[in-house]
């Protein structure tokens, strides 16, 4: 089991969670907690990890999905848990990120985080 940070991490449909830890298996997503103290073991990335589902083209599509939610959320969402997270979610690395517009800026690049 792997752990990585990042600045923000961006649910699709939900928005974004402030300095939280993505616990990965397998290359897929199965725990998000808050980074409240540093925790060994934890890998951190500037930048946004993104959750998206095995089906989505994060290549195409990565631009229009980051414009459709900007809101910054304070907690992860109860129905998060229970409608997303049983599906394989797949962590992304997007960097650089234009934090003050809340999308990729010029030139930012994604990998699938394993």
């Amino acid at each position: 089991m792997k752990r990585y940070a990042s600045h923000f991490i961006f649910i699709p449909g939900y928005g974004y969670l402030k300095q939280y830890v993505v616990e990965v298996e397998k290359g897929c997503a199965v725990s998000v907690f808050p980074l409240t103290e540093e925790i060994e073991g934890v890998e951190w990335f500037p930048g946004v990890i993104a959750l998206f589902t095995e089906k989505a083209d994060v290549s195409a599509k990565f631009h229009d999905v980051f414009q459709k939610q900007k809101e910054i959320l304070n907690e992860v969402p109860e129905t998060f848990y229970k409608e997303q997270f049983v599906s394989r979610l797949i962590p992304y690395l997007f960097y650089p990120f234009d934090f003050t517009a809340m999308q990729p800026a010029d030139g930012t690049r994604h990998r699938q985080l394993l």
